[in-house]
């Protein structure tokens, strides 16, 4: 899981129900080193997210599995580092795949999965991901198909303007519904679906084999 996912699950209070929503414990989680210091001293993060939520996500990144150097393909990363829009976590991340059996991607780039769909040189890197990335909105949707519409739309209202998606998707705030916030969101999982060219996993799915 990317930085970006864990902060806007965590900022919706929504983080342990997200991952069990995909069927997966803290323990599956595996996350980037700079994690950490990411959350605890990056300026950026502080000023779109409270001290608060920041120390929530460091602790509970504290259960998860770090990805370990080793795991890292070298020569994937000197191929990433030369793609304009996929930023240096998100290339471990990447890398960090190739030598996995089973896993899903979760990341909230969105510039990264464009990347990633329309560069001619990355054919073995989209196979290998295609149908493995989970997007905030598909999390958002699954919750919304296991926890009920109405818990997921009070945790997110108080954090939807951390996500343009979230903002659309609940700007009517209590007076947003059901078929409309699904709508949008399906709107953008199938945009993103089409842009990376089928990286991401199937929704429908997800309700299925859980």
């Amino acid at each position: 899981m990317d930085n970006d996912i864990i902060l806007k699950l965590v900022a919706c209070d929504l983080f342990m129900e997200g991952i069990e929503g995909l069927g997966l414990t803290q323990e599956n989680i595996r996350v980037l080193g700079t994690a950490r210091f990411y959350f605890q001293k990056h300026q950026k993060v502080r000023k779109v997210y409270s001290s608060s939520i920041c120390d929530k996500a460091v602790e509970l990144i504290s259960q998860c599995q770090v990805i370990q150097g080793d795991n890292i393909d070298g020569e994937e990363i000197n191929k990433l580092q030369a793609i304009e829009g996929i930023d240096p976590g998100e290339q471990v991340l990447i890398a960090g795949t190739k030598n996995e059996t089973d896993f899903y991607l979760g990341t909230g780039d969105k510039r990264c999965l464009m990347a990633l769909g329309s560069r001619k040189n990355l054919d073995e890197i989209r196979e290998r991901l295609r149908g493995k990335v989970v997007c905030l909105e598909q999390v958002i949707w699954r919750l919304i198909e296991v926890k009920g519409f109405e818990e997921v739309k009070n945790k997110v209202l108080p954090a939807r303007e951390s996500d343009l998606a979230l903002k659309t998707a609940f700007g009517s705030g209590e007076r947003a519904t059901l078929e409309n916030v699904r709508m949008t969101l399906e709107g953008y999982i199938e945009d993103l679906q089409e842009k990376s060219q089928g990286l991401l996993v199937d929704h429908l799915l997800l309700q299925k084999e859980h």
